[in-house]
């Protein structure tokens, strides 16, 4: 099992990330891939998002990415997100140990 963590940090002053976010993760489930939980950062930079989805492995994630770029809905929602971004977004995976 994997963990695939990302983390959106806006521009000043941009609005709309969290909805934008939860518009992915609708678009996604309704794609067939797994549900993305969605967290606001707390403390550190403001209006930071992250995002948390599991995999069964490395290589069904890596299978996914085209399926991704290559549905529309969830395509035109991340045209959406980029420009409220000051940076790319950052992707880690963690794998489970235990």
């Amino acid at each position: 099992m994997i963990i695939v963590k990302r983390t959106y940090t806006p521009v000043a002053g941009a609005s709309g990330l969290g909805e934008l976010l939860n518009q992915v993760n609708s678009n996604t489930v309704a794609a067939g891939m797994p549900e993305l939980k969605i967290f606001r950062k707390f403390l550190g930079h403001h209006g930071v998002m992250v995002t948390m989805q599991t995999w069964s492995s490395l290589e069904v994630y890596e299978a996914s990415r085209s399926n991704v770029r290559n549905t529309p809905k969830i395509r035109e929602v991340f045209m959406k997100i980029y420009p409220l971004l000051a940076e790319t977004h950052i992707t880690e995976i963690f794998e489970e140990t235990s």
